[in-house]
Parts: C-alpha cells; sequence; structure tokens
C-alpha cells in the first residue's frame, strides 16, 4: 500500500479575503463574515487541490511505500495484446502531487525500523512530466524488500506547489477558487450546516485541463 501525509502545510491562501469580498460585491470595511469567507476559502482550496491531483502553495509530503513499484500503470497497447507486457520498465515512482520543487530525502527501514538514506546519486527528480517522478539512474536499483520492514518499508520526503506566494499560483487555478468559493457563499447556509455542496459542473469543466491524470493506476 501507499500513504501520503501532510508534513508542513501553509498558512497562506492563493486568494486574500479582500479579494474574495470585492468578487461577492462585499464592501472591505466589513469585517462580519471574514471567519466564514476564511473558512471557504480553505475548503475551496482544499476541494481543488484534491480534484487536480496538486499542490498550489508549496507544502511538505511524506510518501510511505510498502515495496516498489507501487504502481503498474496500464500502457495503452496498439494492436493485439495476448498477456502482460513483462518488459515493461519499473525504474521510476510517481509522486502524488504536483508541481515539485525538491525531493529532500528518499529512506528505507530496516525490520528493526533503523532508517537509511537511498543516496541521490542513484536517481534523479522529474518535474516535468505530471505526475512527478523519482527515476533511477543508470546502472541503479532500488533497495530489496527482503530486508526491510513489511510496512512503509520507504519513505519519500518532497516539496510539492508552484511556490510560497498568492502571485505564484496560475490565474486561471485561482480563478477557480474564486468561482468555488462565490458557488460556497451562495449555498452558506448549507455550508455552515457542514451538509455536502455538489460542484457545479461548469467549475468542473473549468478547471479539467489542469487535472493531473493517470491510466489504469493501481495502488498494491
Amino acid at each position: 500500500m501507499a500513504g501520503l501525509s501532510l508534513i508542513t502545510d501553509t498558512n497562506i491562501f492563493p486568494l486574500t479575503t479582500n479579494e474574495v469580498k470585492q468578487s461577492l460585491r462585499i464592501d472591505t470595511d466589513n469585517f462580519d463574515q471574514d471567519a466564514e469567507l476564511t473558512m471557504m476559502i480553505r475548503a475551496a482550496v482544499k476541494t481543488i487541490e484534491e480534484y487536480l491531483g496538486r499542490s498550489l502553495l508549496t507544502k511538505v509530503y511524506d510518501l510511505y511505500l510498502d515495496r516498489i513499484p507501487y504502481s503498474q500503470d496500464d500502457r495503452l497497447i496498439e494492436g493485439i495484446s495476448t498477456g502482460p507486457d513483462l518488459r515493461q520498465s519499473q525504474n521510476f515512482i510517481y509522486l502524488p502531487k504536483a508541481p515539485i520543487s525538491q525531493v529532500q530525502f528518499f529512506k528505507y527501514y530496516n525490520d528493526s525500523d533503523t532508517a537509511t538514506t537511498f543516496a541521490t546519486s542513484n536517481y534523479y527528480v522529474d518535474s516535468v512530466s505530471e505526475p512527478p517522478r523519482v527515476v533511477l539512474r543508470r546502472g541503479s536499483s532500488f533497495p530489496d524488500v527482503s530486508s526491510l520492514r513489511v510496512a512503509n518499508a520507504f519513505q519519500i520526503r518532497f516539496d510539492a506547489g508552484y511556490g510560497t506566494a498568492p502571485k505564484d499560483v496560475p490565474e486561471a487555478i485561482k480563478h477557480g477558487v474564486s468561482l468555488y468559493v462565490s458557488h460556497l457563499y451562495e449555498n452558506r447556509e448549507l455550508f455552515l450546516e457542514q451538509r455536502q455542496i455538489p460542484v457545479p459542473m461548469t467549475l468542473e469543466a473549468f478547471l479539467r485541463p489542469y487535472r493531473v491524470l493517470r491510466f489504469g493506476s493501481k495502488l498494491g
């Protein structure tokens, strides 16, 4: 199995409450709804990040894996296939958040929970692909799992996000956050009652070009 943990969050949002007030035609000198608007911004960012498979502002994550490779993606094959391609390359690991700025470390644990750092000379970070990947260099191999603990044998700590400031987030995605906050505000009674509010199909269509997709991914 694979597990993702948020290690360091950010207290910065792509939009300020004043920007949201302006879009909602609320007087910026009226602070009565600031707490509610902040909750709506936070909820909108979380929903959009999960939908897109992205981190908007830089956060630190830990990816834990029981074994490597932890996924086998079905390839799109032309023609007739009678079985699996056993020669399929398994020399990389997908990172479940994009964009990525760095991998802080890659560790593996033996059955006594002792950590060993996998040398950076063994791999490089492919930040161009989406989803991003940790890729083995030629002649390198991942540690043998036979001597490692059964669960969470591998730990990869990485930074993901467009940057540390709201200006770093693409304007189109910021606009999507603004649209969703407006939708939550229009349904604020349901929001404050913590009832489910469907995401508008128009918003999904607007954000779809920025969604990170994988075909036939299986976590194991």
